[in-house]
């Protein structure tokens, strides 16, 4: 069996996108607690804020189990998530990561990206930032992406078009984020155009 049949073959059953709600908050601010130390974790606050001013800028991934006699929905398990905003800047700075949504601005911070530890390493997040990209893409929402990217991870988001634009002076100015390498980058949104 080649690698990506054995991938595709451990992908959990009943797997969906969707646009996060206000309801969804408790489940993202326990994820962002599980996957992100403190200093890079979202706050209740935060999370509820970005849910109630922005939702169609936030996006997850869910797991259904389903009541095997009746059908019904027993329960939706979030393990991957999208929270962004439209910032006021080129690019995100310590400003933007807090209480901030410019909705006249063209220009979406993504600020968090995260999937489940026990989700890892099955391409889900691919998955999730695609259907991101191809959603904000086709609604004309804004005309690009910015994120800032630990070094390590810069290949993963070039892989999915992202461009390195340069470390982020402002971010690593601050002691709680200047532990590590943040690095700025950008990816246009293009709607993508069907022929007829």
């Amino acid at each position: 069996m080649s690698t990506s049949a054995a991938t595709s073959a451990t992908l959990p059953l009943h797997m969906y996108v969707r646009p996060l709600i206000i309801e969804d908050a408790q489940q993202v601010t326990d994820l962002e607690a599980e996957c992100f130390p403190p200093n890079e974790r979202a706050s209740e606050e935060t999370i509820r804020f970005r849910l109630t001013t922005c939702p169609e800028l936030c996006s997850g991934l869910f797991i259904r189990e389903f009541d095997q006699k009746t059908k019904e929905i027993l329960s939706e398990k979030l393990i991957g998530h999208i929270l962004s905003t439209k910032i006021p800047s080129k690019f995100i700075t310590l400003e933007s990561l807090k209480l901030i949504h410019d909705e006249s601005s063209d220009v979406i911070g993504l600020h968090s990206l995260v999937i489940h530890p026990d989700f890892q390493k099955q391409n889900l997040a691919t998955l999730l930032l695609t259907d991101y990209i191809q959603k904000l893409s086709n609604q004309e929402i804004g005309n690009k992406i910015v994120i800032i990217a630990h070094e390590p991870l810069v290949p993963f988001y070039e892989r999915l078009g992202f461009k390195v634009q340069g470390d982020n002076k402002d971010v690593l100015s601050d002691p709680d984020f200047a532990k590590s390498k943040w690095i700025d980058m950008e990816r246009e949104l293009i709607k993508e155009e069907y022929e007829n």
